[in-house]
């Protein structure tokens, strides 16, 4: 009776680890096929936001690239840079994101080439603040195997070195994009990578007497790469800018990176606070970025300050 009971129980003990060992086997081999599937997708993404981002990391050859966040994607017209200078451009702007975006991405680049010029539009949110930098490295998680960004998302977060071992988790906030970049190639990537904004800035929703920080925290990690990315672009003709703002900006939250350029002899161009932009409602889209109006206004502003002085 006993011997029974004993046997039953060890039959259903293994039933049951047999059965937890198949259900983690099935996760697995899920979680392979499916993240092989998604990284063949979008490493043969053509066009909408991975084809672009896979340009940027693999294809781009030009003459200058332009890096930042949202406010370089949409100020900087390639066409009209072009045009005026005789060089080839790609805009690198990335919305909502910032210097530790750009460094990996510049690690990835420089595996191929270097640049002969970069324009670093300089955010202080996300390029010097104190904030979640977990939301930076999303989008390099499809290329965590390159060379040196494996670093980046350690510098971040330790724990993304285990959490990075599920091939899904590299895609888990992109799937619908992925898929739709996949099928659908003819989606734009911009004009050599600018995305401009049409329309003009509803005054309604702004705030004329908005408050700006008067303290500001700064994030050493975003400063180390800071330092870093100059440090890699020692045989580049490097500028970094603050395009316009509809308010107007206290340069001095910038201090940080205009030291930086000070030290390594960079040119820091300011129109933050340029009276043709600053409350001309005409040249935005909203209060941080210009309308494409405006942004073809700037870059020709821009193109003229690089030529007074002589740095192209």
């Amino acid at each position: 009776m006993l011997i029974n009971l004993f046997t039953q129980t060890f039959s259903g003990m293994k039933r049951f680890i047999l059965r937890i060992v198949l259900f983690f086997s099935i996760i697995l081999i899920a979680d392979v096929v499916l993240g092989r599937l998604f990284s063949f997708m979008v490493s043969h993404a053509v066009g909408g936001d991975n084809g672009r981002v896979n340009y940027i990391c693999n294809q781009t050859n030009e003459d200058m690239l332009i890096f930042g966040s949202s406010r370089a994607n949409h100020h900087y017209n390639p066409q009209i840079l072009m045009d005026s200078l005789s060089l080839s451009v790609y805009n690198c702007g990335e919305d909502g994101n910032g210097i530790i975006l750009n460094y990996g991405r510049l690690l990835m680049i420089e595996q191929r080439y270097m640049p002969k010029y970069i324009i670093y539009d300089v955010s202080c949110g996300f390029d010097l603040e104190t904030n979640d930098n977990h939301k930076y490295i999303g989008k390099l998680k499809p290329y965590y195997e390159r060379k040196g960004i494996k670093d980046v998302f350690v510098s971040v977060d330790m724990t993304e070195k285990w959490k990075m071992l599920s091939q899904l988790y590299r895609y888990n906030s992109s799937f619908l994009t992925v898929f739709d970049d996949y099928l659908h190639p003819n989606q734009s990537m911009g004009f050599q990578g600018y995305r401009p904004y049409e329309g003009k800035m509803d005054v309604r929703t702004i705030n004329s007497k908005k408050e700006f920080k008067k303290h500001v925290e700064y994030d050493s990690l975003k400063l180390a790469f800071m330092a870093k990315f100059i440090e890699h672009c020692n045989d580049v003709k490097m500028i970094f800018a603050v395009s316009p703002v509809w308010y107007g900006r206290d340069t001095k939250r910038l201090r940080p990176v205009i030291d930086l350029c000070k030290q390594h002899g960079i040119l820091f161009l300011d129109f933050s606070n340029d009276s043709k932009f600053v409350h001309n409602n005409e040249y935005f889209k909203d209060d941080y970025h210009l309308n494409a109006q405006g942004a073809d206004e700037f870059t020709k502003d821009l193109i003229q300050e690089l030529r007074m002085r002589e740095i192209i």
